[in-house]
């Protein structure tokens, strides 16, 4: 037993050694999974708050299963931090698959005075959502921005 728990110990330490040793992983071994943000739907805006869905693609380039524990995000919109935070989330990601997982993100105005006179005349809303995906030996970044116009 103790034999079994040494060589899972060695082959972790080497993957998270080549992982750690190059951006993209090593081509043909262990390769990092890829991260996008498919959709952004924007929820009910009032002038105490809002709420967003983000829903991440998470795609497994290797040959083996990889262990999504969480993740942790941070939303600005016109430039102004409303949201952040981080969610713990098991999900495990298939060799050669692909996962989507959503981020549900709720923010309130009242930290953001300032981007209301703006927003009132404007209309448009600039959005940037930042954060990591979380595995167990790595974390992998993920960011995007856009923008939608409020006007009915």
């Amino acid at each position: 037993m103790i034999k079994m728990i040494k060589k899972i110990m060695a082959i972790i330490a080497l993957i998270t050694l080549f992982i750690g040793c190059s951006s993209n992983g090593v081509k043909g071994l262990v390769e990092r999974p890829k991260v996008s943000i498919e959709k952004v739907k924007m929820g009910k805006l009032t002038l105490a708050g809002g709420s967003a869905n983000f829903l991440l693609k998470i795609e497994n380039p290797n040959g083996f299963s990889i262990p999504l524990s969480g993740f942790d995000y941070g939303l600005r919109l016109n430039g102004v931090e409303v949201a952040n935070g981080n969610r713990e989330q098991k999900v495990i990601i298939q060799a050669g698959g692909a996962k989507r997982v959503e981020i549900p993100i709720i923010f309130s105005f009242s930290n953001m005075i300032s981007l209301l006179p703006n927003l009132i005349s404007s209309r448009d809303l600039k959005y940037d959502l930042a954060g990591s995906i979380h595995f167990p030996w790595f974390n992998l970044p993920f960011s995007r921005s856009g923008g939608t116009s409020l006007s009915r």
